[in-house]
């Protein structure tokens, strides 16, 4: 998924916030909620994963935390009869939850899915 698509999926702002990342090479971003259930985009980088967790709305702050691969995990995926499909992650230890519905939800998980487990298997091979 990229930023232009996160439109409607996250009150975060997503033109700031891509801006921000003009300068990363951008692999994936997923929107997801925190524990708390606070908003949150999941990026993915070469390098590193980003934790961007915004204020409430209809605020311009958020935080972006910058985690190492090792600390990424994939705790849970699922899908429901209604087309709704889910994932559970961890990054460090913090938890989020991405639900997203749709072909193109399901499409979206899986491309963040098969980048954890790029990044995760060249972090393995070196």
């Amino acid at each position: 998924m990229r930023f232009v698509e996160l439109e409607g999926l996250t009150s975060l702002p997503v033109e700031h916030v891509e801006r921000r990342f003009r300068h990363e090479e951008v692999i994936t971003v997923l929107p997801a909620r925190g524990a708390a259930g606070q908003q949150a985009l999941l990026v993915v980088t070469p390098s590193k994963a980003a934790v961007v967790i915004g204020d409430k709305p209809p605020s311009q702050h958020w935080m972006t935390y910058w985690a190492p691969w090792e600390s990424v995990r994939i705790a849970d995926d699922r899908a429901t009869d209604d087309g709704v499909y889910g994932l559970t992650l961890s990054v460090g230890r913090l938890t989020f939850d991405a639900e997203l519905e749709g072909r193109d939800g399901q499409r979206a998980l899986g491309d963040f899915v098969a980048a954890v487990r790029s990044r995760h298997s060249i972090l393995t091979s070196a």
